[in-house]
């Protein structure tokens, strides 16, 4: 094994020195013309953050009855497509102990754009995170799908109303996997 990748270590060494006066700038196929964007600075007057609530439905898997959820999540928008999220909710499943879960995911999203009215709202993203139940702590990750419309067309200080849906995987048996749908009022500022 060990000869195997010496091997392939002086062979990786030895065809750098060949490919070397292929990459001399005076060679006009390593020349770019044109105009190429710059790049741009980060600025952090350019993050939009939000917070807001949310309320919807928990169904999980098997034969318990779905129930009420109701959160908080808070947001930072670094880049126009992509968002990152802080989310808590809880909900209360109605069987024998009558056992009330809460869940915290950690989220990244991506914000399609573009110029269709609808679907420059969408996105798709994944969270993940701890699920609290009383006497133990399991694991979730949630891959997840949504759109917020704004209610204004001002950048900052609006109100948008947003629509998710989520399939929460739970690491362990005796917690069920749930699908939620959840409507979101957001703050922006």
């Amino acid at each position: 094994m060990n000869r195997i990748f010496l091997a392939l270590v002086f062979l990786t060494a030895s065809s750098i020195g060949h490919a070397q006066p292929y990459m001399n700038e005076s060679n006009p196929e390593n020349k770019v013309e044109g105009n190429l964007p710059s790049a741009r600075s980060y600025d952090m007057s350019e993050n939009k953050w939000n917070a807001g609530i949310t309320s919807g439905v928990n169904s999980p898997t098997g034969n318990q009855a779905s129930s009420a959820e109701f959160g908080f999540i808070i947001g930072m928008q670094p880049t126009t497509n992509v968002g990152t999220a802080i989310e808590a909710n809880s909900t209360r499943f109605e069987k024998k102990n009558d056992v009330k879960q809460t869940n915290v995911l950690l989220r990244m999203a991506y914000t399609m754009g573009g110029d269709v009215p609808v679907l420059r709202n969408l996105f798709v993203g994944v969270g993940a995170g701890p699920v609290f139940i009383p006497d133990h702590v399991r694991w979730a990750g949630a891959p997840l799908v949504g759109l917020d419309i704004p209610l204004s067309s001002k950048s900052r200080d609006y109100l948008s109303l947003g629509l998710e849906a989520k399939y929460i995987f739970v690491t362990n048996t005796d917690v069920p996997d749930q699908f939620a749908s959840t409507l979101a009022v957001k703050y922006w500022f």
